[in-house]
């Protein structure tokens, strides 16, 4: 974990301190050009469909014209090292604008390379959730959405990356990213991650929301609390966890549930959400405070806590599974900071 030395200073993607790719796309800002990239991802389930996949291409492209930009180059691809290489170039290219059509995990992919970069960003929500969308004040539903693209203002959203760490004596486990992960909803660790690797495609794409709590009633009974310490903004804080959730927007579901203390996508700070007991009556009297909890710390009987700042580390013993943005990643501890108003969003 880093000292406090750099916190007031702008991240780069990585969630390190600016580095030169950042100083060199920030300063290109004014002298982008009429060019835009739009990355679709065909895995988004809304636009599985290769017949609403190519009308959402047409419409997007007559969209991105009207604002102003007559040439459009289009990228098909759900894999995240393409996305990210397609943002990249875009960026190196001098583009004025980057549409990332897919679900929260399209939007991460792409991140990296935009943090900071001066490039406008369009979201067009394909994908489950698109929690990270909806923060950003882009229109919930497809169509409205292209319609923003076409005249919306683009405004600084926050955005964050999360760094794997592993257990001091331990092995790094196989598959694990060595290099830190843009984030724009959240990282987890024990239950949501379990959650999140219980719930197969399939049932996102057919139920929606409703696919993960189908799957948490499955999950529920079996939660084991486990030894965790979380280090927000260098003060520490020791319990047992079930879950540890820490967020930079969304909505429990969008557009409907909400805690009481509010996630924005511009408070420029990461939310820690920590459910300390397990079973169904532990989780599910954990959940109903964390929603309607009015200060943040733990609540007075234990069940939940609620921590608040820029830079967060979580030690749970031993590591559980981890998700990023909705995609599972191998057990680890996490170090997760934001980035205030580093992406420029369209909405």
């Amino acid at each position: 974990m880093t000292d406090g030395s750099d916190r007031q200073r702008p991240l780069c993607a990585t969630g390190a301190a600016p580095c030169g790719h950042c100083t060199r796309t920030a300063a290109a800002g004014p002298d982008r050009v009429a060019r835009a990239t739009l990355v679709v991802s065909p895995l988004a389930s809304r636009i599985r469909d290769p017949r609403v996949r190519a009308q959402l291409i047409v419409d997007a492209r007559a969209a991105i014209a009207r604002r102003g930009i007559a040439d459009t180059e289009v990228v098909e691809s759900g894999d995240p090292s393409t996305i990210g290489a397609a943002a990249a170039a875009a960026v190196e290219r001098g583009d004025a604008l980057v549409v990332l059509a897919g679900g929260d995990g399209t939007v991460r992919d792409g991140a990296t390379a935009l943090v900071s970069s001066g490039v406008e960003v369009g979201i067009l929500p394909c994908g489950t959730g698109n929690l990270y969308a909806a923060a950003a004040g882009v229109p919930r539903a497809v169509g409205p959405a292209i319609e923003a693209l076409a005249s919306g203002v683009a405004k600084p959203v926050d955005h964050a990356a999360v760094r794997f760490l592993s257990p001091a004596g331990e092995e790094r486990a196989a598959g694990l990213p060595t290099s830190p992960i843009s984030f724009g909803v959240a990282c987890g660790t024990g239950f949501d991650a379990k959650l999140i690797a219980a719930t197969d495609r399939d049932q996102k794409r057919r139920y929606g929301i409703a696919a993960y709590f189908l799957a948490a009633g499955r999950l529920l009974p079996g939660l084991t609390a486990h030894p965790t310490a979380i280090v927000v903004d260098g003060e520490r804080t020791e319990l047992e966890s079930v879950v540890v959730l820490v967020a930079n927007c969304g909505d429990a579901i969008p557009g409907t549930l909400r805690p009481r203390l509010p996630i924005s996508a511009r408070d420029g700070v990461l939310h820690v959400f920590v459910l300390p007991r397990g079973g169904i009556v532990g989780g599910v009297r954990g959940m109903l405070e964390l929603m309607v909890a009015e200060t943040h710390g733990v609540s007075p009987s234990g069940h939940s806590a609620r921590l608040v700042g820029r830079d967060v580390r979580v030690e749970m013993s031993p590591a559980g599974p981890t998700q990023v943005d909705g995609d599972p990643f191998p057990p680890a501890w996490l170090n997760a900071r934001v980035a205030p108003g580093a992406l420029r969003v369209i909405g």
